[in-house]
């Protein structure tokens, strides 16, 4: 699977949330696509599945380290994750 496109949907200045879009294009055969979140500064480590080809996490706070990653799937498996990509969130 090919990467995608993570974004920010505004800045702060001190502690504030930090809502995180990612954006890929459509696979062939993809009936889902499953996101992988770990924000290792809040312990919190989840998969998140979508129909579309974008999602929109909620969860970063600025100053959080996480990482992401995202991989297709259908009716008969899945794709092998993409590389994970970790990253601080801005203040």
């Amino acid at each position: 699977m090919p990467g995608y496109n993570a974004t920010f949907d505004h800045g702060c200045v001190g502690a504030c949330d930090m809502p995180l879009t990612m954006t890929w294009s459509a696979q062939p055969d993809a009936t889902r696509y499953d996101v992988r979140y770990d924000n290792q500064t809040r312990k919190v480590n989840t998969v998140y599945s979508t129909s579309g080809t974008s999602y929109h996490l909620t969860g970063p706070y600025s100053g959080d380290h996480v990482c992401i990653a995202l991989r297709a799937a259908n009716q008969y498996g899945a794709s092998a994750w993409t590389e994970t990509y970790c990253f601080d969130t801005p203040y």
